[in-house]
């Protein structure tokens, strides 16, 4: 809970606010309220998050998280008396919903960690090279981007005519809200045109896909209609707006850094950690381009310029191995044990694509065979395994 004793922020609607925040691991429902001559917020629900195996693929519980979510908006609209103004919704980037005509899911959505970006990453490199990937968009290559999986979706023959949306504005649709590709959410596809900042047709054009099918793309703070599902028979929900805020949660993590100037940069570490700064407009030459830095959509038109790396999802996955053999660690135990062993002879390289796939080794189980990243992370567990003496 933190109460912000400025009267000069206090609106004239004093009605609350929600904010829900999709995460990979944990998903979270906030309350925003002005008491006292200030704000107070107050996290009124979590619920954990993961992807699992099912229907051929790594993928996600929709049906879990919808109903996390309303519980969620429940708990808020029981505290909130005085009524809730607005719902914003952002979450992780690249992941999507296929969608009806009347704006439902057709399946659950896959996880970006499925492998079958693999070989789709391979094949549309062939019908358009990853250089001009990069020319057109300005963003980071990755085959976790949202591009591969809608590619590996036309590779496998699913459903070609359904129109889709990334996570936090499908659960704006599902409240009510139109179909919409918030601007810095839609950066994160490699789908952007980085001049135009609309969707590049060269691309849809390379990819087979149909760009009429893309929803529209709005900027961040865009009010996208009223709450008018079952939530709306509440009280506190009599009237409340819905906004898409800056839907990939690191643009809306940026924005709320109190920082001014441009002498500052930013390390957002999470399941990804992330090192950058913010800029007025892009950046995309050679050097960039080579040390594979990215350029996303930040709020106010300016730039999120920044790199990816695997972060505390690699001791999440050593987490769950280690209780997988019995073997429970709570994150300050790991710390503490660690501090006693000896420094390594080695480091491993994090990005290896071989660490961005879920579970332990997975010899022989990617479709381009066992590589160096698969036998680094063999090591590293043997490695790590001696913290149990």
């Amino acid at each position: 809970m933190r109460r912000t004793p400025d009267m000069a922020l206090v609106p004239q609607d004093t009605r609350a606010l929600i904010a829900v925040d999709l995460g990979a691991e944990s998903c979270r429902v906030s309350l925003l309220r002005w008491v006292a001559g200030g704000s107070e917020i107050t996290l009124v629900h979590r619920f954990a998050n993961a992807p699992r195996e099912a229907d051929g693929g790594l993928r996600w519980d929709l049906r879990m998280i919808e109903a996390g979510l309303e519980h969620g908006l429940r708990l808020c609209a029981e505290i909130a008396v005085e009524g809730v103004r607005s719902i914003a919704v952002d979450g992780w980037a690249v992941d999507y919903v296929r969608v009806d005509a009347d704006g439902k899911a057709l399946a659950d959505p896959f996880c970006y960690r499925d492998e079958r970006t693999i070989e789709a990453e391979q094949i549309l490199h062939v019908e358009i090279a990853p250089e001009r990937l990069r020319e057109c968009t300005g963003v980071q290559l990755l085959r976790i981007n949202t591009l591969y999986q809608l590619y590996a979706d036309r590779l496998q023959g699913l459903p070609a005519g359904s129109q889709w949306m990334n996570l936090p504005e499908y659960i704006l649709s599902r409240w009510g809200g139109a179909r919409v590709a918030e601007f810095t959410n839609a950066t994160h596809s490699q789908m952007v045109d980085l001049k135009t900042r609309k969707w590049c047709e060269e691309i849809f054009q390379a990819a087979e896909l149909n760009v009429g099918l893309a929803p529209k793309v709005v900027p961040p703070g865009t009010e996208v209609g009223k709450l008018s599902c079952e939530l709306a028979k509440l009280t506190a929900f009599r009237d409340t707006v819905l906004i898409a805020p800056a839907c990939h949660d690191t643009a809306s993590a940026i924005a709320g850094i109190p920082a001014v100037g441009d002498d500052w940069a930013y390390i957002s570490s999470g399941t990804w950690s992330l090192v950058g700064t913010v800029l007025e407009g892009p950046r995309n030459n050679a050097a960039v381009a080579a040390e594979n830095f990215t350029n996303l959509g930040a709020v106010g038109g300016r730039v999120c310029f920044h790199k990816n790396v695997n972060g505390m999802w690699l001791v999440r996955q050593c987490l769950h191995e280690w209780a997988a053999e019995g073997r429970e660690w709570t994150v300050p135990e790991l710390v503490a044990a660690a501090e006693k062993v000896a420094k390594p002879d080695g480091l491993l390289d994090v990005d290896d694509s071989d660490l961005l796939l879920a579970g332990g080794c997975r010899r022989g189980s990617t479709r381009n065979g066992c590589g160096t990243g698969c036998r680094l992370y063999v090591k590293d567990r043997r490695m790590l395994r001696r913290l149990r003496v």
